[in-house]
Parts: C-alpha cells; structure tokens; sequence
C-alpha cells in the first residue's frame, strides 16, 4: 500500500503486546519521597483544606518541572499562586493551599525542596566584621526539626471580654503583604508625581490611611474569636469594629499580645564563624520564594 505523502506514519503493534486503556507509563510517576507531620497538627483545617491520613504523617512528592517552571514565573511569585500552585502539586492532601496556616508554611516549603534536591542545602552569609562572604551547607533535615509551634491557645482577657487567636492563612497574609507593597511604593513614587503639593499631600494621606487599616485587618485575621459574657463573635467584621473602638490601651495589648505570639514561632538565628576572620556571629535563616527552590540554593 502506497503511503501519501504527508500522512501520519502509524506505529506497528507486536500481535503479543499489551494494549492498555489506562497509561503504562504511569508506573513510572513521581512518588512520595518523604512523610512530615504538620505543626498544626491539622488543628486549624476542616476536610475542605487538607485531608490528613489517620497516621497524621502527610506525603510529599518531589517538584515537576512544571513547577520549576512556575516559580520561574514573576507574576506568580509576586501574587502567591506560584507557592500555592507547588504546595497543591507536591502536596495533593490539600485541597486548598491558600488556606493553609503560617504555622505550617515553613515546614511544607522546607519539605518540597528537601523532597526534591536532598536534605542539603548551600547558604551564603556576610560576616559583618570582615564583610567576606561564608558558604554554608545546611542540613534541612535539621531545619525543619528545629521549626517551633507558636502558644495560640491562650487567650487574652478584659472583664468579661476573652480574646483568642489563631494563625494567618497564607491567603490572608500574603493579601496583607502586596497591599502595603503598594501603598509603599505610592509613596515612594510620590516625589516624582506630576502634581501639586497639595494633591500628593491627599495622596500621601490617604496611603497613610490604608497602611493602618492593613494593620487593623492583620490583627482581626489573627483572632479566631471574642467571647463576651455568653456572647461568641466569630464574625470579622464585627472583630474589626471592636478593634477600631476599643480604649487604646486594650488595642496595644492585643497587638502586643499577637507580636509576641509571631515571634515565638520564629526560627532560631544560624551560628557562624567565619572562615576568613573567625568572628562569631548569627543570622536568620530566611527563606526567599524567588531562589529557595533553585537547585543547590
């Protein structure tokens, strides 16, 4: 039989082979390469977030390079779908990653890169007395061991009002986070505005404005809810009123009381000496989204 040119050639089945409807290769998939437990311990999370198996240990699967890919993407990495998408990619228990708790990022992220580059990990510090710069291999192993888990289960009390808190959900911060990003760089910008010294004072007020209402709306995201009497509020909008008529005193204690929560779930600094001047010194181990999950970073 002649073959037309052009024509798709179609490959040859061997009589003895195997036709499956479904893929033969999917053997070959991705698998999970490690288990972690949340610190949360899913205490935060209804089935509509995350299913955790009853062991409490939750799979995680090495990256695609669909993944890499996105988090190559500037827009993604600006807005948070890039970490959300990776999170649901190499973490499929949960269902909905822009809900998932503060408490339980830095684990999860840790967790992605260590599932897919290894347990080791190149850190660059500069030694503030000398300024050389000092390579490091961490083990994240070790990282993630030493991740705490913040007090949220005690509230804080005036008279008969009982205030208690809860971690942001990614979602909340990183809305948070890009809506200050914008009212700062607003004023920044501000210098070199086209406008008359009266407009870019009722611009600069009004990004003034929005940066303490962002504030205002941190703190009600970090409130689960506000018992008074035989009264519960859940509700946030009335959480935010309060916040915004409560005495200032009160106010300041609940600020305070959030900061102080916040900074007892932060990591312990690195120890270093440095290699050139052997000054001691310490630095946070932080992790950047842009480079975190590059290979050998």
């Amino acid at each position: 039989m002649a073959i037309q040119p052009g024509a798709p050639i179609q490959p040859v089945v061997p009589k003895t082979a195997h036709v499956s409807t479904g893929n033969p290769l999917a053997k070959h998939f991705r698998q999970p390469s490690i288990y972690i437990k949340l610190p949360s311990e899913g205490v935060w999370y209804d089935d509509s977030i995350i299913t955790i198996p009853e062991s409490g240990e939750v799979p995680v699967y090495p990256m695609t390079a669909l993944d890499e890919i996105t988090y190559r993407t500037a827009d993604a990495l600006f807005n948070g779908q890039a970490v959300t998408d990776v999170i649901k990619s190499c973490i499929p228990a949960f269902k909905d990653p822009t809900r998932i708790s503060t408490l339980d990022l830095d684990t999860v992220l840790i967790a992605i890169r260590l599932a897919t580059f290894g347990h080791e990990m190149e850190f660059t510090s500069k030694c503030p007395e000398c300024e050389e710069s000092n390579d490091l291999a961490l083990d994240l192993r070790q990282i993630m061991e030493k991740v705490k888990k913040p007090d949220f289960g005690s509230p804080l009390s005036f008279g008969d009002i009982e205030i208690h808190f809860k971690p942001l959900t990614y979602k909340e911060q990183n809305d948070n986070n890009m809506a200050q990003f914008e009212d700062q760089k607003t004023m920044e910008s501000l210098p070199n505005m086209e406008m008359s010294e009266e407009e870019k004072l009722k611009v600069l007020q009004k990004a003034f404005g929005n940066i303490s209402k962002l504030t205002l709306v941190a703190l009600a995201d970090s409130i689960s809810m506000i018992q008074s009497g035989d009264d519960v509020v859940v509700d946030r909008a009335h959480i935010a009123e309060y916040l915004e008529n409560c005495p200032s005193q009160q106010f300041e204690k609940i600020r305070e009381k959030i900061a102080s929560i916040r900074e007892s779930g932060e990591m312990d600094p690195l120890h270093i000496v440095c290699n050139d001047c052997k000054h001691e010194y310490t630095t946070p181990f932080t992790m950047n989204v842009a480079n975190f999950f590059a290979s050998g970073s």
